[in-house]
């Protein structure tokens, strides 16, 4: 025990008080115990609720990868669709573009060699020379058809040329096949464009001018090329009728594959249509300046002024 006595001499009283050890002792013992046991279910607390958010954000987590994940094979089962239909329908082009144009010129060239055969068996060497000079000019015809499908399918120009000479080339064949009056327009590039923004640019301008042969009833069609500090530009612009309609829904599959590639290069698609005496379609395609090579890392030697 733990006394204090105070003594009063004159009352001759004392006046003292104590305490227990052994009470203190205890009750700061069952106060330990009591703070000790908070802090273990504060721990168990904090721990079930800890685990209880793990299991909450990883039971979210695999939810949103399965649903990313459902997601993207759809997405990739209808590219792959898409693709086997792009496949198909450029196969069929090719197929009718042999057996409409190739093919039928081929028959014709068998007929005249028939026909100077039979000539020439007959003795009548004058008289063959004349399918002979058909059969000769409808060759000449299909090994230009040949060519241009070949060009079609992947222009060489494009390859050893660059962009430019290649839309050159393209809007040429088709102003001379649709007598549709086709200009085109271009700047001296102080770099050039990689191959694949080449690729999809030429594809885009290849896209837009069938479109417009097929649907726009357009008597003028511009297009326009160029680079700046953003990158490079293809511009086609035609006073057609626009793609409002069944036009627009017969073009839709071609536009979505021009939207398709530019986004493959992080480029941009502007597509601007009105109908009406003031008609007209603007295709504007973007591509950033990534994909603009520096003039350093051109072959020596290798002589290019276009794209």
């Amino acid at each position: 025990m733990v006394a204090y006595v105070l003594g009063l001499q004159d009352w001759r009283w004392a006046v003292g008080t104590g305490v227990f050890i052994d009470d203190v002792l205890a009750t700061v013992a069952s106060a330990r115990a009591e703070v000790e046991a908070r802090v273990r279910r504060t721990f168990v607390y904090i721990g079930a609720i800890t685990l209880a958010a793990v299991l909450v954000v990883f039971g979210a987590g695999m939810g949103v990868n399965l649903r990313e994940r459902r997601l993207a094979d759809a997405k990739l089962k209808e590219l792959t669709q898409r693709v086997f239909d792009a496949q198909e329908e450029e196969r069929g082009r090719v197929a009718r573009e042999l057996h409409d144009g190739i093919s039928q010129i081929l028959v014709g060239v068998r007929y005249a060699l028939e026909n100077a055969r039979r000539r020439l068996a007959r003795g009548d060497a004058d008289a063959a020379a004349d399918p002979l000079d058909k059969g000769i000019a409808h060759l000449g015809t299909a090994i230009a058809e040949v060519r241009r499908i070949s060009r079609d399918l992947r222009p060489g120009v494009l390859d050893d040329l660059g962009l430019g000479p290649a839309l050159k080339t393209l809007t040429d064949d088709f102003r001379d096949r649709t007598g549709i009056e086709t200009r085109f327009d271009t700047v001296v590039f102080r770099n050039r464009l990689d191959q694949e923004a080449k690729i999809a640019l030429y594809r885009i301008a290849q896209e837009a001018l069938t479109n417009i042969e097929r649907h726009s009833g357009a008597r003028r069609v511009t297009v326009d090329l160029r680079g700046h500090q953003n990158g490079a530009t293809l511009r086609i612009t035609d006073d057609g009728r626009g793609l409002d309609g069944a036009s627009g829904q017969a073009q839709g599959m071609g536009l979505r594959n021009m939207q398709e590639r530019v986004e493959q290069l992080d480029g941009t698609l502007r597509i601007l249509s009105s109908r009406g005496a003031r008609g007209g379609t603007v295709i504007e395609a973007q591509v950033p300046l990534t994909h603009l090579l520096p003039p350093e890392e051109d072959s020596p030697g290798k002589r290019e002024v276009q794209a």
